[in-house]
């Protein structure tokens, strides 16, 4: 029961599952033993900080408009989690709006380093790389999750719009100046 609980005990359960969940997302392995767990156990506030955290670093950077690339950045992702959730359904998944929204979330983070390393170091071609590297692991930590929500023959057809989506946040990145 979770209503009686103190303030505290609540917050450190809500960040003990933020730290497991990002612990996932930065040693991806698709071959643990149940890597829909997380999928299941979703949670909002570790993609809320990440997805702000994102549009936060994309708006200091921009040198105009910033509100704007702020809005960007956050209608963005809400419309990629609305994307997922529907190619997943079409796909003959089962995955409900907030777990895309989780998944999205907290596979971000590794592009959120890459905002912040190109934020620091102004130089084009550190940029691509670092943003090159960052998307290949948040898509790689995207995964073994999808691996979960579909059919293993469609795999692909599931990653591929998390991976557009995540290209999409990587030219934002690239382009903010």
């Amino acid at each position: 029961n979770t209503l009686t609980e103190p303030v505290w005990d609540t917050v450190k359960r809500d960040l003990s599952r933020i730290v497991s969940n990002l612990k996932l997302v930065v040693f991806p392995n698709p071959h643990r033993e149940d890597p829909g767990k997380a999928l299941r156990d979703w949670d909002l506030w570790g993609p809320f900080f990440f997805i702000v955290f994102l549009g936060l670093v994309l708006s200091w950077s921009a040198s105009v408009k910033k509100s704007e690339v702020f809005a960007v950045a956050f209608a963005l992702l809400a419309a990629g989690a609305v994307i997922l959730t529907l190619n997943v359904l079409l796909l003959g998944g089962h995955i409900i709006f907030f777990q895309s929204l989780s998944l999205l979330g907290y596979c971000l983070f590794p592009l959120d380093v890459g905002a912040l390393i190109c934020m620091l170091k102004d130089n084009v071609i550190l940029k691509v790389v670092v943003v090159c590297v960052t998307l290949a692991w948040s898509s790689w930590a995207a995964y073994p999750f999808m691996s979960t929500a579909v059919n293993p023959r469609r795999k692909a057809l599931a990653l591929y719009p998390v991976f557009l989506m995540y290209v999409t946040v990587g030219f934002l990145i690239i382009a903010i100046d």
